[in-house]
């Protein structure tokens, strides 16, 4: 016998529970619940890099700087001196 509960989640609903209590979400089980989910029209912000890329423009993220830093922190960690000087 199968009875719903009126206080249950919707089906797909990803509430998480410590010790029979509702807690927060953590970031990646809010971007990958259902609820969070939208349906409408993408954001502005997405909207414009899309058109952005489209267009041929660069993406002006914030990676080609970290690996840079990565690359002479593992270069210095293999040497066992201080990070050489940035790449050309």
């Amino acid at each position: 016998m199968s009875t719903s509960n009126p206080k249950s989640p919707p089906q797909g609903d990803t509430l998480p529970r410590v010790k029979g209590k509702s807690s927060p979400r953590l970031p990646h089980e809010h971007d990958e619940s259902a609820d969070s989910q939208h349906t409408e029209e993408p954001r502005p912000e997405i909207q414009q890099a899309h058109a952005d890329l489209e267009r041929g423009l660069v993406d002006t993220d914030r990676s080609p700087v970290t690996d840079e830093v990565y690359h002479r922190t593992r270069e210095s960690d293999k040497t066992g001196g201080e990070a050489t000087k940035p790449r050309p």
